[in-house]
């Protein structure tokens, strides 16, 4: 996150991955976020259609976090 506008802030993320294309690890992710955005009832809905080949889970895991706000008072 950058905010080019003065007196400016930032948030830096120094993070791993792990990137799987395991079809059993991506579809029930699939189908949290389709429950998320889209509803409950849709959720093994939208798991099966994005829980496919070619899609992929990025999991992301936060080592050190640098911020700054009104960097410039």
């Amino acid at each position: 996150m950058d905010d080019d506008r003065p007196p400016f802030d930032f948030v830096i993320l120094q993070v791993r991955t792990r990137i799987s294309e395991d079809l059993d690890e991506l579809r029930p992710w699939a189908g949290r976020l389709g429950a998320r955005y889209m509803g409950e009832e849709r959720a093994e809905e939208f798991g099966a259609r994005n829980g496919v080949p070619g899609e992929l889970l990025v999991r992301v895991r936060i080592d050190k976090v640098l911020a700054q706000k009104s960097l410039a008072d």
